[in-house]
């Protein structure tokens, strides 16, 4: 689209809101690579034939330049000597720093506050200034924390950088205003910052970075064999963490893993078996649980959706021999009135571990053959139909 030949003060301004948009925040922390100043914006590109075609309009356009508050940036005025008189035009907009354009913008006091968030931060932290961390949350936290919680976060980040092997857990931060339901949805914010202030660009969870003890993972276990019950006290149900359920004494011949709790719970007793639930992603931590190495056959089934084939192959990354049921074309095609949307499917093209059969299915859903975004959760499958498809693997493998 061509410029217009005569610019508005509107149009201006929607100009000018465009350049603080794309630059502001390098603006904020002296970026070396942001736009200099003064910052000019072209007003006209008009010839003497323009202004003869449309007089009215051009002497309503030149009124709303000189009638326009003089607080909003200069505005430069260039003589043009044209056989039909002479005429003095706007030529430029000039706006000599960011504050002018912030002003201009209605946002002056905001950007004020924002410029003294990061001075005081700057001080504070030294290798936040001129950072792109920081540049990367300036919308989100020097422009759009409120006071309370810019002080909160202010106060988080000068705690953590004081103790930086504290030992807590998270729940347990001496901090005045700062809580874990306040931390958790921030705790992005926070990370991207310390790294930048302790100088440590890759590696490391949370926890680490903030010196903060992690609670220890957990995971949820049905012993369904009666005989392997009573090498724990008879318990079927059982959630601990990982480690004090690799202290175990068990010895089972099968493992199986189910994607959703209610599936699990679901399952009746089975000889020499163990069931995981509920694992999701953390699917890998069961590498830790030694025993299960003795086991003779790994069985996976999760839901049938691009997530729950990620799933399945890094569970065979951790045991090769793991086999999935209920994964397949045939059982997602015989549940279509059951399907429901996938949110967000998954990204990886080409995940390593699965079956010929089993990545026929995951790239359909990928490609939406079977309609968009598919997925049939592991608990609409018909319960009579699933137990006897897990007998059926099972049987199938002594």
């Amino acid at each position: 689209m061509s410029q217009p030949k005569r610019i508005s003060p509107a149009q201006a301004l929607a100009a000018v809101t465009k350049k603080w948009i794309s630059h502001h925040a390098s603006w904020l922390i002296g970026a070396l690579d942001a736009p200099s100043w003064p910052q000019t914006f072209s007003l006209h590109k008009l010839t003497e034939k323009d202004v003869l075609a449309d007089l009215p309009g051009t002497r309503e356009w030149v009124n709303s330049w000189r009638n326009r508050d003089a607080a909003d940036g200069a505005v430069e005025w260039a003589p043009r000597r044209w056989s039909s008189g002479d005429q003095e035009l706007p030529s430029r907009l000039v706006l000599a720093n960011p504050e002018e354009m912030a002003r201009l913008l209605g946002c002056g006091k905001v950007w004020g506050r924002a410029r003294e968030r990061y001075a005081d931060w700057s001080t504070r932290f030294p290798r936040l200034s001129g950072s792109g961390a920081l540049a990367r949350v300036c919308d989100q936290v020097l422009i759009g924390y409120d006071d309370a919680d810019f002080v909160r976060l202010t106060a988080l980040l000068q705690w953590l950088v004081d103790n930086p092997n504290s030992g807590l857990y998270l729940r347990q931060l001496p901090v005045v205003g700062v809580h874990t339901k306040w931390i958790w949805p921030r705790r992005g914010v926070v990370q991207d910052l310390m790294r930048q202030i302790l100088d440590r660009t890759e590696g490391g969870g949370f926890h680490e970075l903030w010196g903060l003890r992690a609670e220890p993972a957990r995971l949820r276990m049905r012993v369904l064999c009666p005989r392997l019950r009573a090498a724990v006290g008879g318990l079927c149900d059982i959630e601990a963490p990982v480690m004090e359920l690799a202290a175990l004494q068990l010895a089972p011949t099968i493992s199986l893993v189910v994607e959703n709790l209610n599936t699990g719970i679901a399952l009746p007793d089975i000889d020499g078996t163990v069931v995981f639930m509920g694992l999701g992603v953390a699917v890998e931590q069961l590498d830790a649980i030694g025993w299960l190495r003795g086991a003779k056959r790994h069985v996976y089934w999760g839901d049938i959706d691009t997530h729950g084939f990620a799933i399945l192959a890094r569970a065979r990354r951790r045991f090769p021999q793991t086999v999935s049921v209920l994964m397949d074309e045939g059982t997602l095609l015989a549940h279509r009135d059951l399907w429901v949307r996938e949110p967000a499917p998954c990204r990886v093209e080409n995940p390593e571990g699965l079956t010929a059969a089993e990545l026929a299915v995951y790239e359909g859903l990928r490609a939406n053959r079977w309609g968009e975004q598919v997925r049939l959760e592991q608990e609409r499958v018909a319960w009579p139909a699933a137990l006897r498809a897990i007998s059926n693997t099972l049987g199938n493998r002594r």
